[in-house]
């Protein structure tokens, strides 16, 4: 991770835009979904600032214990630490601030986390091998999933790699698609299950692709592998119906987590 050079020169950029009352966008990602709101800036410490937020914001600070912060008066995304909340003024007071990953913030499509295990198969090509895995997100044009470091393929998983990939999603992604389709069209009778790989409940979605980064990370032991994906039109309409009942799916459940925050709010800093 990259720090300031001078921290100091940064809190300093933080108390013009306070003082200027610009405005700056705190960034959160929960379960793949951003979650921002445009806030501003109360107070400006030594080395701490405080902004105000909203319920699912603060929520989100809570059970993250961090923020993103974007601004025009900005140099770059800011990773910051929360120090501590008011959930009774929802306030936060903000510290410890980092350049972002470069990845942050510049998502250009919804990308979400699966409500349940998804297991993919990978064939890379110029590989007899089937490599299952379990996905981490996904988007209309593209996924990422988990390989354990001993299951690594590092000779062909590689950016610049191509593949075949097949998606198993549960059938009620496809199941109101269906319904307003009165005849089943070749393609979209590739996207049923067959019968070596179905799984109850679930329909199989497959597609080409190409490995875009490998990330590994020390903590899990594991590396993160991102692909570009190539849909055909009705598998992209597949996609998009699981990527929009997941989006619903997460924001229900951060309403969940807020009402229940703020039920107990005495109990919490």
């Amino acid at each position: 991770m990259v720090f300031f050079n001078n921290r100091m020169d940064l809190i300093q950029i933080l108390r013009q835009i306070a003082q200027r009352q610009s405005g700056i966008r705190l960034l959160n990602i929960y379960k793949g979904l951003p979650i921002s709101y445009d806030t501003h800036i109360v107070a400006v410490g030594n080395s701490d600032i405080r902004v105000m937020g909203n319920k699912n914001h603060i929520t989100c600070l809570y059970y993250q214990g961090e923020s993103f912060l974007q601004g025009e008066e900005l140099p770059t995304t800011v990773r910051s630490k929360v120090i501590s909340l008011n959930l009774a003024r929802e306030y936060a007071v903000l510290t410890d601030f980092e350049v972002a990953p470069p990845t942050i913030g510049n998502r250009s499509q919804i990308r979400v986390e699966p409500g349940e295990p998804l297991i993919v198969s990978i064939q890379f090509r110029g590989s007899a091998y089937e490599f299952l895995a379990p996905l981490a997100d996904i988007s209309a044009s593209g996924a990422s999933v988990y390989f354990e470091s001993f299951m690594f393929p590092v000779r062909i998983a590689q950016p610049g790699s191509d593949l075949t990939m097949t998606i198993s999603l549960p059938d009620t992604a496809t199941r109101r698609l269906k319904n307003t389709s009165a005849k089943v069209g070749s393609e979209e009778r590739k996207l049923l299950p067959s019968p070596r790989k179905a799984t109850p409940g679930h329909v199989d979605v497959t597609a080409n692709g190409r490995v875009v980064s490998v990330r590994f990370d020390p903590e899990t032991r594991r590396y993160r592998v991102s692909i570009q994906m190539f849909f055909k039109d009705l598998s992209r309409m597949v996609i998009l119906q699981y990527i929009s009942q997941r989006q619903s799916e997460i924001i229900q459940d951060l309403r969940i987590l807020s009402e229940d925050l703020y039920n107990r709010r005495n109990m919490v800093r």
